[in-house]
Protein backbone atom coordinates (compact mmCIF):
# COMPACT_ATOMS: atom_id res chain seq x y z
CA UNK A 1 0.00 0.00 0.00
CA UNK A 2 1.44 3.20 -1.05
CA UNK A 3 0.74 6.79 0.80
CA UNK A 4 0.22 9.50 -1.43
CA UNK A 5 3.07 12.26 -1.59
CA UNK A 6 0.49 14.31 0.38
CA UNK A 7 0.08 12.60 3.19
CA UNK A 8 3.70 11.68 3.59
CA UNK A 9 4.44 15.20 4.17
CA UNK A 10 1.60 15.88 5.98
CA UNK A 11 2.98 13.13 8.54
CA UNK A 12 6.87 14.73 8.50
CA UNK A 13 6.12 17.72 9.43
CA UNK A 14 4.20 16.80 12.20
CA UNK A 15 6.83 14.32 13.10
CA UNK A 16 8.51 15.47 16.54
CA UNK A 17 12.21 14.41 15.48
CA UNK A 18 12.16 16.36 12.31
CA UNK A 19 10.91 19.73 14.11
CA UNK A 20 13.72 22.72 14.46
CA UNK A 21 13.52 24.30 18.13
CA UNK A 22 10.62 26.59 19.00
CA UNK A 23 10.96 29.83 18.67
CA UNK A 24 10.13 31.46 22.29
CA UNK A 25 7.23 34.03 21.01
CA UNK A 26 6.82 37.70 23.15
CA UNK A 27 5.44 37.51 26.62
CA UNK A 28 3.31 40.55 26.05
CA UNK A 29 3.90 41.70 29.54
CA UNK A 30 7.29 41.57 28.89
CA UNK A 31 7.57 43.15 25.70
CA UNK A 32 5.55 46.41 26.46
CA UNK A 33 8.22 47.16 29.61
CA UNK A 34 11.08 46.66 26.56
CA UNK A 35 9.27 49.03 24.52
CA UNK A 36 7.90 51.35 27.59
CA UNK A 37 12.00 51.61 28.56
CA UNK A 38 13.80 52.02 25.74
CA UNK A 39 10.84 54.12 24.19
CA UNK A 40 11.26 56.20 26.84
CA UNK A 41 14.77 56.45 27.55
CA UNK A 42 14.31 56.07 31.43
CA UNK A 43 14.97 52.80 33.43
CA UNK A 44 12.84 53.09 37.00
CA UNK A 45 14.95 50.99 38.39
CA UNK A 46 18.66 52.15 37.92
CA UNK A 47 20.68 54.80 39.77
CA UNK A 48 21.12 56.69 36.72
CA UNK A 49 17.70 56.01 35.60
CA UNK A 50 18.22 58.11 32.16
CA UNK A 51 19.39 55.90 29.44
CA UNK A 52 19.73 58.10 26.60
CA UNK A 53 23.23 57.23 26.01
CA UNK A 54 22.97 53.99 25.37
CA UNK A 55 19.26 53.50 24.09
CA UNK A 56 20.92 53.47 19.92
CA UNK A 57 22.78 50.45 20.85
CA UNK A 58 20.09 48.48 22.65
CA UNK A 59 17.06 48.88 20.34
CA UNK A 60 18.55 46.49 17.59
CA UNK A 61 19.73 44.01 20.47
CA UNK A 62 16.00 43.67 21.41
CA UNK A 63 13.81 44.29 18.15
CA UNK A 64 16.16 41.06 16.96
CA UNK A 65 14.78 38.81 19.57
CA UNK A 66 11.59 37.18 19.03
CA UNK A 67 10.91 37.33 22.91
CA UNK A 68 11.81 40.51 23.14
CA UNK A 69 14.63 40.07 25.17
CA UNK A 70 18.25 40.08 25.27
CA UNK A 71 19.49 37.87 28.43
CA UNK A 72 17.12 34.90 28.27
CA UNK A 73 15.25 32.30 26.44
CA UNK A 74 12.19 32.73 26.91
CA UNK A 75 11.72 32.82 30.79
CA UNK A 76 14.90 31.08 30.93
CA UNK A 77 18.23 32.80 31.28
CA UNK A 78 21.08 32.21 28.97
CA UNK A 79 24.22 30.96 30.45
CA UNK A 80 26.52 33.86 30.07
CA UNK A 81 23.81 35.73 32.34
CA UNK A 82 25.26 34.87 35.54
CA UNK A 83 28.92 35.63 34.26
CA UNK A 84 27.67 39.16 33.10
CA UNK A 85 26.18 39.69 36.72
CA UNK A 86 29.58 39.04 38.31
CA UNK A 87 31.74 41.29 35.74
CA UNK A 88 29.13 44.03 36.64
CA UNK A 89 29.65 43.53 40.38
CA UNK A 90 33.51 43.85 39.49
CA UNK A 91 33.18 47.29 37.96
CA UNK A 92 36.01 48.32 40.63
CA UNK A 93 38.71 46.43 39.18
CA UNK A 94 39.07 48.78 36.35
CA UNK A 95 38.70 52.03 38.76
CA UNK A 96 34.91 52.05 38.17
CA UNK A 97 32.57 51.77 40.83
CA UNK A 98 29.70 49.51 40.57
CA UNK A 99 27.14 51.51 42.03
CA UNK A 100 26.97 53.70 38.67
CA UNK A 101 26.09 50.14 37.21
CA UNK A 102 23.74 48.74 39.94
CA UNK A 103 25.80 45.89 40.67
CA UNK A 104 23.96 45.28 44.10
CA UNK A 105 20.36 46.02 42.32
CA UNK A 106 21.21 43.21 39.74
CA UNK A 107 22.41 40.76 42.13
CA UNK A 108 19.43 40.84 44.51
CA UNK A 109 17.21 40.51 41.14
CA UNK A 110 19.17 37.66 39.72
CA UNK A 111 19.07 35.63 42.60
CA UNK A 112 15.10 36.15 42.42
CA UNK A 113 15.11 35.00 39.18
CA UNK A 114 17.36 31.85 39.83
CA UNK A 115 14.96 31.00 43.03
CA UNK A 116 11.41 31.37 40.42
CA UNK A 117 10.07 34.75 42.22
CA UNK A 118 10.48 36.80 39.28
CA UNK A 119 7.16 38.50 36.80
CA UNK A 120 7.61 39.18 33.18
CA UNK A 121 7.98 42.55 34.26
CA UNK A 122 10.99 42.06 36.38
CA UNK A 123 12.88 39.45 34.28
CA UNK A 124 12.22 42.41 31.69
CA UNK A 125 13.52 45.44 33.82
CA UNK A 126 16.20 42.99 34.97
CA UNK A 127 17.29 42.12 31.34
CA UNK A 128 17.31 45.58 30.41
CA UNK A 129 19.36 47.02 33.08
CA UNK A 130 22.00 44.21 32.97
CA UNK A 131 22.31 45.08 29.05
CA UNK A 132 22.76 48.90 30.20
CA UNK A 133 25.30 48.33 32.40
CA UNK A 134 26.94 46.39 29.91
CA UNK A 135 27.22 49.27 27.28
CA UNK A 136 27.77 51.76 29.75
CA UNK A 137 30.84 49.30 31.05
CA UNK A 138 32.36 48.98 27.55
CA UNK A 139 32.23 52.45 27.05
CA UNK A 140 33.49 53.09 29.64
CA UNK A 141 36.48 50.74 30.26
CA UNK A 142 37.31 51.60 26.16
CA UNK A 143 37.26 55.08 25.73
CA UNK A 144 36.45 56.54 29.03
CA UNK A 145 33.10 58.55 30.69
CA UNK A 146 33.87 62.06 30.52
CA UNK A 147 34.39 63.57 27.05
CA UNK A 148 38.16 65.22 27.38
CA UNK A 149 36.95 68.44 25.96
CA UNK A 150 34.12 68.81 28.62
CA UNK A 151 36.84 70.01 31.01
CA UNK A 152 39.16 71.74 28.47
CA UNK A 153 41.34 69.03 27.12
CA UNK A 154 41.87 69.52 23.40
CA UNK A 155 42.30 65.93 22.45
CA UNK A 156 40.88 65.78 18.97
CA UNK A 157 40.90 63.85 15.96
CA UNK A 158 38.97 60.42 15.28
CA UNK A 159 37.73 58.19 18.83
CA UNK A 160 38.94 54.97 18.98
CA UNK A 161 36.41 52.99 17.32
CA UNK A 162 33.44 51.07 19.86
CA UNK A 163 30.53 49.20 18.64
CA UNK A 164 28.63 48.07 21.92
CA UNK A 165 25.87 46.15 19.77
CA UNK A 166 28.14 43.91 18.60
CA UNK A 167 30.08 43.71 21.87
CA UNK A 168 27.24 42.93 23.52
CA UNK A 169 26.30 39.71 20.99
CA UNK A 170 29.73 38.92 21.52
CA UNK A 171 29.37 38.54 25.36
CA UNK A 172 26.29 37.07 25.48
CA UNK A 173 27.85 34.36 22.78
CA UNK A 174 29.80 32.86 24.93
CA UNK A 175 33.10 35.25 25.43
CA UNK A 176 31.65 36.64 28.61
CA UNK A 177 31.38 39.89 29.86
CA UNK A 178 34.27 39.91 32.26
CA UNK A 179 36.39 38.79 29.32
CA UNK A 180 35.58 41.20 26.60
CA UNK A 181 35.76 43.97 29.41
CA UNK A 182 39.53 42.94 29.62
CA UNK A 183 40.21 43.05 26.12
CA UNK A 184 39.00 46.73 26.16
CA UNK A 185 41.60 47.88 28.30
CA UNK A 186 44.36 50.43 27.62
CA UNK A 187 47.46 48.95 26.60
CA UNK A 188 49.75 50.84 28.00
CA UNK A 189 52.03 49.65 30.37
CA UNK A 190 51.33 53.05 32.85
CA UNK A 191 47.70 52.14 32.64
CA UNK A 192 48.73 48.22 33.73
CA UNK A 193 50.57 49.17 36.67
CA UNK A 194 48.15 51.88 37.76
CA UNK A 195 45.35 48.99 37.80
CA UNK A 196 47.58 46.42 39.88
CA UNK A 197 48.46 49.57 42.14
CA UNK A 198 44.80 50.21 42.57
CA UNK A 199 43.92 46.80 44.08
CA UNK A 200 46.68 47.88 46.72
CA UNK A 201 45.46 50.84 47.98
CA UNK A 202 42.48 49.78 47.90
CA UNK A 203 42.82 46.98 50.33
CA UNK A 204 45.08 49.61 52.22
CA UNK A 205 41.97 51.80 52.53
CA UNK A 206 39.94 48.96 53.15
CA UNK A 207 42.09 47.71 56.07
CA UNK A 208 41.93 50.89 58.29
CA UNK A 209 43.45 54.24 57.87
CA UNK A 210 46.64 54.91 60.55
CA UNK A 211 46.01 57.76 62.72
CA UNK A 212 46.61 60.80 61.58
CA UNK A 213 50.45 62.39 62.18
CA UNK A 214 50.02 65.70 64.38
CA UNK A 215 50.46 69.04 62.58
CA UNK A 216 53.03 71.38 63.97
CA UNK A 217 52.59 73.85 66.44
CA UNK A 218 52.78 77.24 64.95
CA UNK A 219 55.51 77.92 67.27
CA UNK A 220 57.69 75.45 65.26
CA UNK A 221 58.33 75.38 60.96
CA UNK A 222 60.01 72.07 60.86
CA UNK A 223 61.23 68.67 62.39
CA UNK A 224 64.51 68.33 61.62
CA UNK A 225 66.68 64.72 61.83
CA UNK A 226 67.68 64.68 65.11
CA UNK A 227 65.01 66.27 67.14
CA UNK A 228 63.02 64.76 69.62
CA UNK A 229 59.23 65.19 68.63
CA UNK A 230 56.07 62.90 69.73
CA UNK A 231 54.99 62.33 66.66
CA UNK A 232 57.53 59.96 65.48
CA UNK A 233 55.17 56.51 66.09
CA UNK A 234 52.20 57.74 64.08
CA UNK A 235 54.67 59.00 61.56
CA UNK A 236 56.33 55.31 61.15
CA UNK A 237 52.74 53.97 61.39
CA UNK A 238 51.56 56.02 58.30
CA UNK A 239 55.19 55.34 56.58
CA UNK A 240 54.82 51.72 57.00
CA UNK A 241 51.24 51.36 55.71
CA UNK A 242 52.14 52.75 52.16
CA UNK A 243 55.76 50.46 52.08
CA UNK A 244 58.38 52.78 52.63
CA UNK A 245 59.00 51.46 55.77
CA UNK A 246 60.08 47.93 55.36
CA UNK A 247 60.44 46.85 58.51
CA UNK A 248 59.00 47.32 62.26
CA UNK A 249 62.79 47.44 63.64
CA UNK A 250 63.07 48.12 67.46
CA UNK A 251 60.56 50.30 69.31
CA UNK A 252 59.57 53.70 68.41
CA UNK A 253 61.62 56.41 70.07
CA UNK A 254 60.29 60.04 70.28
CA UNK A 255 63.40 61.02 68.33
CA UNK A 256 63.30 61.76 65.26
CA UNK A 257 66.02 59.95 63.38
CA UNK A 258 67.78 57.11 61.43
CA UNK A 259 65.46 54.63 59.77
CA UNK A 260 62.74 56.86 60.29
CA UNK A 261 64.58 59.53 58.58
CA UNK A 262 65.27 57.76 55.62
CA UNK A 263 61.69 56.27 54.83
CA UNK A 264 60.74 59.97 54.90
CA UNK A 265 63.42 60.92 52.40
CA UNK A 266 61.58 58.32 50.05
CA UNK A 267 58.61 59.49 50.84
CA UNK A 268 59.30 62.69 49.96
CA UNK A 269 60.99 61.45 46.44
CA UNK A 270 57.91 59.59 45.75
CA UNK A 271 55.47 62.54 46.19
CA UNK A 272 57.66 65.12 44.35
CA UNK A 273 58.83 66.98 47.53
CA UNK A 274 62.30 68.38 48.52
CA UNK A 275 64.37 64.80 49.63
CA UNK A 276 65.59 66.45 52.36
CA UNK A 277 64.18 64.41 55.48
CA UNK A 278 63.18 67.70 57.08
CA UNK A 279 59.19 67.07 58.35
CA UNK A 280 57.96 70.98 57.22
CA UNK A 281 54.14 71.51 56.73
CA UNK A 282 53.95 70.05 53.44
CA UNK A 283 55.65 67.07 53.91
CA UNK A 284 53.12 65.98 56.96
CA UNK A 285 49.98 67.50 54.43
CA UNK A 286 51.30 64.58 51.93
CA UNK A 287 51.49 62.12 54.58
CA UNK A 288 48.15 62.81 55.88
CA UNK A 289 46.39 62.42 52.68
CA UNK A 290 44.04 59.35 53.40
CA UNK A 291 44.39 56.31 51.69
CA UNK A 292 41.36 56.65 50.07
CA UNK A 293 41.96 60.05 48.47
CA UNK A 294 44.97 58.18 46.92
CA UNK A 295 42.65 55.30 45.82
CA UNK A 296 40.54 58.03 43.96
CA UNK A 297 43.87 59.63 42.14
CA UNK A 298 44.32 56.20 40.60
CA UNK A 299 40.69 55.78 39.33
CA UNK A 300 41.00 59.52 38.08
CA UNK A 301 44.83 58.74 36.40
CA UNK A 302 43.18 55.51 35.08
CA UNK A 303 39.58 57.21 33.57
CA UNK A 304 42.34 59.72 31.80
CA UNK A 305 44.51 57.03 30.16
CA UNK A 306 41.34 55.94 28.65
CA UNK A 307 40.72 58.74 26.37
CA UNK A 308 44.49 58.00 24.63
CA UNK A 309 45.08 57.24 20.93
CA UNK A 310 45.92 53.27 20.74
CA UNK A 311 49.49 54.51 19.63
CA UNK A 312 50.93 51.08 20.48
CA UNK A 313 52.46 50.94 16.34
CA UNK A 314 54.21 54.15 16.06
CA UNK A 315 57.06 55.68 18.27
CA UNK A 316 55.65 58.68 20.43
CA UNK A 317 56.55 61.52 23.17
CA UNK A 318 54.79 61.30 26.42
CA UNK A 319 54.96 64.38 28.92
CA UNK A 320 53.56 64.32 32.01
CA UNK A 321 53.04 67.78 32.88
CA UNK A 322 51.86 67.36 36.62
CA UNK A 323 55.00 64.85 37.35
CA UNK A 324 57.18 67.30 35.19
CA UNK A 325 58.57 64.54 33.03
CA UNK A 326 59.18 63.39 29.59
CA UNK A 327 59.02 59.72 28.37
CA UNK A 328 59.88 58.32 24.86
CA UNK A 329 57.93 55.09 23.48
CA UNK A 330 58.50 52.79 20.84
CA UNK A 331 56.76 49.80 19.63
CA UNK A 332 57.47 46.54 21.34
CA UNK A 333 60.67 48.11 23.38
CA UNK A 334 60.79 46.42 26.30
CA UNK A 335 62.66 49.39 28.00
CA UNK A 336 61.51 53.23 27.83
CA UNK A 337 64.22 54.31 25.07
CA UNK A 338 64.07 58.29 26.67
CA UNK A 339 63.40 59.93 29.86
CA UNK A 340 64.13 63.29 31.41
CA UNK A 341 63.34 66.19 33.71
CA UNK A 342 60.82 68.95 31.41
CA UNK A 343 59.53 72.45 33.27
CA UNK A 344 55.84 73.21 32.24
CA UNK A 345 53.95 76.09 32.82
CA UNK A 346 52.88 77.81 35.36
CA UNK A 347 50.20 76.52 37.81
CA UNK A 348 48.97 80.22 38.35
CA UNK A 349 48.34 81.80 35.50
CA UNK A 350 50.16 79.94 32.56
CA UNK A 351 49.01 76.26 32.13
CA UNK A 352 50.51 74.07 29.71
CA UNK A 353 47.79 73.16 27.53
CA UNK A 354 46.23 69.39 27.28
CA UNK A 355 46.58 67.56 23.78
CA UNK A 356 47.81 65.36 20.90
CA UNK A 357 49.80 66.61 18.12
CA UNK A 358 51.83 65.71 15.42
CA UNK A 359 55.48 66.82 15.94
CA UNK A 360 57.06 67.91 12.30
CA UNK A 361 60.14 69.77 12.48
CA UNK A 362 63.27 70.50 14.53
CA UNK A 363 64.89 73.85 14.75
CA UNK A 364 68.62 74.26 15.74
CA UNK A 365 69.81 77.16 16.94
CA UNK A 366 66.64 78.99 16.99
CA UNK A 367 65.39 82.58 16.63
CA UNK A 368 63.33 83.70 19.54
CA UNK A 369 60.11 85.44 18.66
CA UNK A 370 58.20 86.41 22.16
CA UNK A 371 54.66 85.61 22.35
CA UNK A 372 52.87 88.85 22.38
CA UNK A 373 52.14 89.18 26.49
CA UNK A 374 55.35 88.48 27.35
CA UNK A 375 56.46 91.49 25.10
CA UNK A 376 54.41 93.76 26.01
CA UNK A 377 54.34 93.08 29.64
CA UNK A 378 58.02 92.04 30.39
CA UNK A 379 60.35 93.03 27.55
CA UNK A 380 59.15 96.49 26.37
CA UNK A 381 58.84 97.74 30.05
CA UNK A 382 62.15 96.90 30.46
CA UNK A 383 63.34 98.13 27.40
CA UNK A 384 62.22 101.70 27.65
CA UNK A 385 63.56 101.76 31.16
CA UNK A 386 66.78 100.71 29.82
CA UNK A 387 68.22 101.51 26.77
CA UNK A 388 70.99 98.79 26.98
CA UNK A 389 68.81 95.47 27.60
CA UNK A 390 67.92 94.80 24.50
CA UNK A 391 71.76 94.83 23.54
CA UNK A 392 72.41 92.92 26.28
CA UNK A 393 70.21 90.16 26.27
CA UNK A 394 70.86 89.15 22.19
CA UNK A 395 67.20 91.43 21.14
CA UNK A 396 66.88 93.03 18.44
CA UNK A 397 64.10 94.67 16.55
CA UNK A 398 63.71 93.44 12.47
CA UNK A 399 60.86 94.30 9.94
CA UNK A 400 60.03 90.36 9.22
CA UNK A 401 60.52 87.08 10.80
CA UNK A 402 62.47 86.33 7.94
CA UNK A 403 65.80 84.74 8.89
CA UNK A 404 67.86 86.82 7.24
CA UNK A 405 65.72 89.93 7.94
CA UNK A 406 68.43 93.17 9.10
CA UNK A 407 68.33 94.16 12.45
CA UNK A 408 66.83 98.21 12.99
CA UNK A 409 68.15 100.83 15.50
CA UNK A 410 66.58 100.54 18.75
CA UNK A 411 64.84 103.80 19.05
CA UNK A 412 61.90 104.77 21.16
CA UNK A 413 59.85 105.19 17.71
CA UNK A 414 60.60 101.88 16.60
CA UNK A 415 60.04 100.60 20.39
CA UNK A 416 56.52 101.87 19.59
CA UNK A 417 56.09 100.17 16.03
CA UNK A 418 56.97 96.58 17.89
CA UNK A 419 54.13 98.30 20.38
CA UNK A 420 51.74 98.98 17.68
CA UNK A 421 52.81 95.38 16.24
CA UNK A 422 54.16 96.80 13.17
CA UNK A 423 57.65 95.21 13.52
CA UNK A 424 59.23 92.22 15.43
CA UNK A 425 61.60 91.91 18.15
CA UNK A 426 63.42 88.64 18.32
CA UNK A 427 66.11 87.21 20.26
CA UNK A 428 69.62 86.12 18.12
CA UNK A 429 70.64 82.69 18.50
CA UNK A 430 72.73 81.10 20.90
CA UNK A 431 73.50 79.82 24.18
CA UNK A 432 71.79 82.61 25.65
CA UNK A 433 68.54 82.48 23.89
CA UNK A 434 65.63 81.99 26.03
CA UNK A 435 64.95 78.38 23.81
CA UNK A 436 68.13 77.13 24.09
CA UNK A 437 69.74 75.72 21.34
CA UNK A 438 66.83 73.51 20.01
CA UNK A 439 63.03 73.64 19.47
CA UNK A 440 60.50 70.54 18.90
CA UNK A 441 57.51 72.22 16.58
CA UNK A 442 53.93 70.44 16.42
CA UNK A 443 51.71 73.06 15.22
CA UNK A 444 48.51 73.89 17.62
CA UNK A 445 46.58 76.48 18.29
CA UNK A 446 48.17 77.89 21.79
CA UNK A 447 51.37 77.92 19.87
CA UNK A 448 52.82 75.84 22.01
CA UNK A 449 56.10 73.62 21.89
CA UNK A 450 59.06 72.14 23.47
CA UNK A 451 62.59 73.44 23.75
CA UNK A 452 66.20 73.77 25.52
CA UNK A 453 66.58 76.56 28.04
CA UNK A 454 69.70 78.70 29.27
CA UNK A 455 68.43 78.65 32.95
CA UNK A 456 69.68 75.38 34.13
CA UNK A 457 68.75 75.70 37.63
CA UNK A 458 64.85 75.16 37.04
CA UNK A 459 65.64 71.11 36.60
CA UNK A 460 67.30 70.58 40.38
CA UNK A 461 63.75 71.84 41.81
CA UNK A 462 61.36 68.84 43.29
CA UNK A 463 57.93 71.18 41.60
CA UNK A 464 59.02 72.76 38.01
CA UNK A 465 56.19 74.56 37.00
CA UNK A 466 57.94 77.70 35.99
CA UNK A 467 57.79 78.25 32.76
CA UNK A 468 55.06 80.65 30.48
CA UNK A 469 53.38 77.41 28.82
CA UNK A 470 55.84 75.86 26.82
CA UNK A 471 58.16 72.50 27.76
CA UNK A 472 61.78 72.68 28.53
CA UNK A 473 63.86 69.86 28.14
CA UNK A 474 66.44 68.55 30.46
CA UNK A 475 68.63 67.37 27.45
CA UNK A 476 67.34 68.72 23.80
CA UNK A 477 70.15 66.84 22.47
CA UNK A 478 69.36 63.75 23.56
CA UNK A 479 65.56 63.98 22.92
CA UNK A 480 66.75 65.32 19.23
CA UNK A 481 69.20 62.17 18.66
CA UNK A 482 66.25 59.68 19.52
CA UNK A 483 64.02 61.26 17.30
CA UNK A 484 66.58 61.65 14.16
CA UNK A 485 68.43 58.02 15.04
CA UNK A 486 66.89 56.76 11.58
CA UNK A 487 67.63 59.71 9.53
CA UNK A 488 70.44 59.26 7.91
CA UNK A 489 73.79 61.44 9.09
CA UNK A 490 72.35 62.47 11.98
CA UNK A 491 74.64 61.46 14.17
CA UNK A 492 74.96 63.04 17.95
CA UNK A 493 78.34 65.06 16.53
CA UNK A 494 76.14 66.29 13.76
CA UNK A 495 73.35 67.61 15.88
CA UNK A 496 75.67 69.16 18.35
CA UNK A 497 77.41 70.93 15.38
CA UNK A 498 74.03 72.12 14.53
CA UNK A 499 73.01 73.52 18.05
CA UNK A 500 76.35 74.85 18.02
CA UNK A 501 76.64 76.48 14.27
CA UNK A 502 76.20 80.21 13.37
CA UNK A 503 72.97 80.14 12.16
CA UNK A 504 69.43 78.02 12.34
CA UNK A 505 68.72 74.78 10.76
CA UNK A 506 65.58 73.44 10.44
CA UNK A 507 65.06 69.64 10.10
CA UNK A 508 61.52 68.00 9.08
CA UNK A 509 60.83 64.78 9.95
CA UNK A 510 60.36 62.31 7.19
CA UNK A 511 57.13 60.96 8.86
CA UNK A 512 55.47 63.50 11.39
CA UNK A 513 55.65 62.02 15.24
CA UNK A 514 53.08 62.13 17.91
CA UNK A 515 53.55 64.12 21.13
CA UNK A 516 51.06 63.51 23.68
CA UNK A 517 50.96 66.36 26.63
CA UNK A 518 49.04 64.96 29.72
CA UNK A 519 48.43 65.41 33.11
CA UNK A 520 48.12 62.26 35.89
CA UNK A 521 48.80 63.15 39.55
CA UNK A 522 50.12 59.45 39.77
CA UNK A 523 53.13 57.05 37.94
CA UNK A 524 53.64 54.26 38.53
CA UNK A 525 57.36 53.38 37.50
CA UNK A 526 58.43 50.14 35.33
CA UNK A 527 60.10 49.29 38.90
CA UNK A 528 57.35 49.75 40.60
CA UNK A 529 57.74 52.25 42.96
CA UNK A 530 54.31 54.31 43.15
CA UNK A 531 54.72 58.02 42.71
CA UNK A 532 51.94 60.78 43.89
CA UNK A 533 51.77 64.24 42.82
CA UNK A 534 50.13 67.67 44.08
CA UNK A 535 47.16 68.69 41.40
CA UNK A 536 48.66 71.79 40.76
CA UNK A 537 46.33 72.45 37.98
CA UNK A 538 43.32 71.67 39.41
CA UNK A 539 42.13 69.15 36.72
CA UNK A 540 41.84 65.86 39.48
CA UNK A 541 39.39 68.17 41.27
CA UNK A 542 37.60 69.12 37.85
CA UNK A 543 37.29 65.60 36.60
CA UNK A 544 36.33 63.96 39.54
CA UNK A 545 33.35 66.68 40.16
CA UNK A 546 32.27 65.82 36.36
CA UNK A 547 32.23 61.92 37.23
CA UNK A 548 30.27 62.46 40.41
CA UNK A 549 27.28 64.16 37.92
CA UNK A 550 26.91 60.20 36.95
CA UNK A 551 25.43 59.23 33.41
CA UNK A 552 24.39 59.98 31.17
CA UNK A 553 27.62 61.79 30.60
CA UNK A 554 27.63 64.30 28.13
CA UNK A 555 30.01 64.20 24.78
CA UNK A 556 31.47 67.26 22.53
CA UNK A 557 30.16 66.10 18.58
CA UNK A 558 33.05 65.03 16.46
Amino acid sequence: MFTSAGVVLALLSAAPWVQGPAVPTADPEAAAVVTQVLGGAQHPGLRWSAIGDVTRELWPLYDAEPDRLFWFDGSRPLPSVEGAVLAVSRAHEFGLDPADYDASALQVRWAAITAGRSTSTERAQFDLALSVAGARLVRAVHIGRVDPARIRWKYEGPRKPLDPTALLQEARQGRGLGDLLRSLEPPFSHYVRARATLSIYRALAESGEPAPVPLLPATRKKIVPGEEWDGVAPLVARLQAVGDVVSDGPAVETRYTGAVVDAVKRFQARHGLEPDGVLGAATLRAINVPLATRVRQIELAMERMRWLPDLRDRPSIFVNVANFRLWATEPHARETPLRMKVVVGQALNHQTPLFVERLEYIVFRPYWNPPRSILVNEILPKARRDAGYLARNGFEIVASGADDAPALPTSSENLDKVQQGRLTLRQRPGPTNSLGLAKFIFPNDENVYMHGTPSRGGFAKSRRDLSHGCVRLEDPAALAEWILHESPGWTRARIEAAMNGTRPSRVTLPEPMTVVLFYDTVHVSREGVVHFMEDIYGHDALLDAALKQGYPYPSTPR
